[in-house]
């Protein structure tokens, strides 16, 4: 059962893609037997294949599912307090997006011993529901299943979201 975050965070990483070079599914078994479930995996135009597990609690992110990071890229999708906790745990080559509210300008101003004022800004997350922000891009490395398996695996979810959508004839 799926928590409305859960459904939050899913809608707000549907709005990321673009519906003319990305192909996408949410939910996708990898193989015909497969036991691994990507939580939304996608295809692109440049050929590539991008995983994104959807971690929505600090309980979530501890569960025993495994991690389907299979794809030429592979991303957390979380929201920003749950990142700020488990930021030291996501390894190297795993990116993340967060789901922020809204980015906040900062500012820092220091006088040197010299009297010279440095003046720095930067923008700060603000932890939300209403977009994704990338805060951690993904290391690109080579796939961990055959492509072939890979894509047949979204067809095969794609075909089955087509199915549901259809109503039945009486």
């Amino acid at each position: 059962m799926k928590t409305e975050r859960t459904k939050r965070l899913e809608q707000l990483l549907r709005n990321k893609f673009n519906s003319r070079n990305d192909f996408f599914v949410f939910e996708c078994t990898i193989g015909w037997y497969g036991s691994e479930i990507v939580d939304c995996i996608k295809y692109n135009c440049q050929r590539e294949i991008t995983c994104y597990e959807i971690k929505q609690s600090k309980q979530d992110f501890h569960s025993k599912n495994k991690l389907t990071f299979i794809g030429h890229k592979n991303y957390f999708v979380m929201p920003y307090e749950l990142y700020e906790e488990v930021k030291g745990e996501i390894p190297v080559e795993i990116g993340v997006y967060v789901a922020i509210d809204r980015l906040e300008e900062k500012h820092r101003e220091e006088i040197n011993d010299f009297g010279i004022k440095n003046t720095w800004s930067w923008f700060e997350p603000v932890d939300g529901l209403k977009e994704l922000y990338c805060i951690k891009p993904a290391c690109k490395q080579d796939l961990k299943a055959d492509k072939e398996v890979i894509l047949s695996s979204m067809l095969r979810s794609m075909q089955r979201d087509r199915l549901q959508e259809i109503p039945k004839e009486e």
